[in-house]
């Protein structure tokens, strides 16, 4: 399988993943995906933010609308089979 690295954002219901979705696709490539099975605490919905830098995926997490805690920003390394997925840390608002 071919290697893919990618940032996602997942979120903890799917009204905020929509609305997310919304927010975003003018302004950003995003593909909406399902939550990958490493992220266990989200709903079924994600948006990948392909072929970004750290400092992109973490300014477009950062655009969102919403309360903090109604997301999670993570950067996934490898294919299918052999994935590690790891939380990205983001600077909270004022």
């Amino acid at each position: 399988m071919e290697r893919q690295d990618f940032y996602v954002i997942s979120f903890e219901n799917t009204h905020s993943a929509m609305e997310a979705q919304k927010q975003l696709k003018g302004r950003y490539a995003i593909t909406v995906i399902p939550t990958l099975r490493e992220i266990s605490q989200s709903c079924g919905i994600s948006v990948m933010l392909p072929e970004m830098s750290r400092e992109e995926a973490v300014a477009a997490a950062l655009s969102l609308e919403m309360e903090p805690g109604m997301y999670q920003l993570y950067y996934a390394q490898g294919d299918r089979s052999c994935r590690a997925v790891s939380p990205v840390e983001t600077a909270r608002r004022p």
